[in-house]
């Protein structure tokens, strides 16, 4: 094998063979460090075997008090990726809001239960003003 691997590193090709594989093994570890900060995000998990997979949250806006109706504000995809509990979506969703009515108060709410029936609630505040959950 590390003959292999001498005759790779020998040609810009080879080196190039390399880098591909390399990346294709690192670039998904990022998802497992503690400082990756959506713990419903789990694009590179064992999914088969990963209680998050069965999270269901409830996505819900207010633009100046009043409820939004996501259905008519936002395509059917991004509120079923956000019912998994992904806050890069949820994020989205309350910047395309504010986007839209840029000097509402734009109040997001996310709550989540598990598998175990513990529950989580995220946000609760403008994210206009704090745009992170």
């Amino acid at each position: 094998m590390l003959r292999h691997l001498h005759a790779l590193t020998r040609s810009w090709q080879g080196w190039i063979i390399l880098a591909v594989v390399a990346s294709q093994l690192l670039i998904p570890l990022h998802y497992y460090l503690p400082s990756h900060r959506d713990p419903h995000d789990e694009r590179f998990a064992w999914r088969m075997f990963s209680p998050m997979r069965m999270t269901t949250c409830e996505p819900k806006f207010t633009l100046d008090g009043a409820p939004v109706d996501l259905g008519a504000q936002f395509h059917e995809a991004w509120i079923k990726i956000a019912e998994r509990g992904r806050f890069h979506v949820f994020e989205r969703m309350a910047e395309a809001l504010c986007e839209k009515h840029p000097h509402a108060v734009v109040q997001g709410e996310l709550d989540c239960t598990y598998l175990d029936k513990s529950h989580e609630h995220f946000g609760g505040y403008d994210m206009c003003q704090v745009p992170l959950l």
